[in-house]
């Protein structure tokens, strides 16, 4: 059964206005199942095929040459020496018939180097779009239309009122967000995941990047994970893992470049030394963390010590999302005193759009009060992201915005 995913739209803008459409992201995020449910028809060569994959590597223009446009090629990072023949391909097309769009979707589940090839060979060329796991509208098939904004830029007079409790919310961050999961009642998460976390230590971590030590690194992911939604301390998470903090840094660049987390980068004016420039880490798949964390059910999270933390990677994840499955980037940071006043999310745009992330029903004002201290620039309308069943307004510029209403 194929879930509807709000990336649809964006992909199909995309091929109308680039020859090259490229969608990138972690594993079995279902980027194969989008491509291919979007045009059934079109032309599909995937290169975890070991010969195709070969006859790529050994011969790229007769590969390019046969496989002709609209066509889709999967795991295309597994033969980067195609892409100056697409490149070729496209250029040809347009001195002839002025045309290339959409001609070819491209899909790769990692990108440690293949975007220096993207880069190199593709530019002006291509569009790069990231495609996560399910937000939780997809789960639940109500998805806004794509000509609405993401819900962070939103009016912040958006009516929203539900039923829904947040109980439920801690379902949805234990189960993850892996389309599998969701798809095929049947699947059993602690056995999804504990083979997911192999599989990307076997393909990702040893074959691409020549760990050696597993062990280790698996050792790594989990006392990561029990740093989710905290600033990032190399130092300590080194001497954690046992491994120098070198080591930690490069790990740490693996698992963001696969799309396991996401750095959440601070945002300061200037060069003040008033500002914390240290980054905060989240997981992006609240089911990865939570498996991690030996956390295996909705009832164990709701009650757990770490219960804050996890609702607010669930809402920082499922802010991503909102972006960047519109085809935007999300240009989302932290804000952070030395003193200790801190505000979860700013959005920088034609103003900056805070929001404070709160694991309560009814947080006051005062929960976002921090914002206060940032001088020199304009601030927008304030949001406290938590688990009321109604959007409402505290003041003339703080309301409170349900996690439920996100989108």
């Amino acid at each position: 059964m194929y879930k509807k995913r709000l990336m649809e739209q964006a992909v199909m803008k995309a091929s109308r206005s680039f020859p090259v459409v490229m969608l990138t992201g972690g594993r079995q995020t279902g980027k194969t199942t989008l491509f291919r449910m979007l045009e059934p028809g079109r032309s599909f060569v995937t290169l975890d095929d070991l010969n195709l994959r070969r006859y790529a590597n050994e011969d790229p223009s007769g590969f390019i040459n046969e496989f002709r446009p609209p066509v889709f090629i999967d795991e295309f990072q597994y033969a980067p020496d195609i892409l100056p023949y697409i490149k070729m391909a496209v250029d040809e097309k347009r001195t002839k018939t002025k045309i290339a769009n959409g001609d070819y979707w491209l899909s790769g589940s990692q990108n440690f180097k293949m975007m220096e090839h993207v880069s190199e060979s593709l530019a002006g060329r291509v569009a790069i779009l990231q495609l996560l796991g399910f937000n939780r509208t997809e789960i639940d098939g109500d998805l806004k239309e794509f000509k609405m904004p993401p819900f962070l830029l939103a009016p912040a007079n958006e009516l929203f009122e539900t039923k829904r409790t947040a109980s439920e919310i801690f379902g949805f961050i234990v189960n993850g967000d892996r389309p599998q999961i969701w798809v095929e009642k049947s699947m059993e998460r602690q056995m999804f995941y504990s083979s997911y976390i192999q599989t990307y230590l076997e393909r990702d971590v040893r074959n691409q990047l020549g760990v050696k030590n597993l062990g280790t690194f698996e050792k790594f992911m989990r006392m990561l994970a029990a740093r989710s939604a905290d600033l990032l301390n190399l130092a300590a998470l080194a001497g954690d893992v046992g491994v120098s903090q070198p080591t930690i840094a490069q790990w740490l660049t693996v698992m963001e470049r696969s799309y396991q987390v996401f750095l959440l980068r601070p945002y300061y004016r200037g060069h003040t030394k008033r500002y914390i420039k240290t980054p905060k880490v989240y997981f992006l798949d609240t089911g990865l963390l939570c498996h991690l964390l030996n956390i295996n059910s909705a009832e164990v999270a709701e009650g757990h010590h770490f219960n804050g933390k996890l609702f607010e990677t669930w809402v920082v994840s499922e802010t991503i999302k909102s972006f960047w499955h519109r085809g935007l980037d999300a240009d989302l940071f932290v804000w952070r005193t030395r003193d200790g006043d801190e505000v979860d999310l700013v959005y920088e745009g034609a103003e900056l759009l805070p929001a404070e992330i709160k694991l309560a029903r009814a947080p006051t004002s005062d929960a976002i009060s921090a914002i206060r201290g940032l001088k020199g620039v304009k601030i927008g309308h304030k949001r406290i992201i938590c688990t009321t069943q109604k959007n409402m307004p505290l003041g003339n510029d703080v309301s409170l915005v349900s996690a439920w209403g996100m989108y």
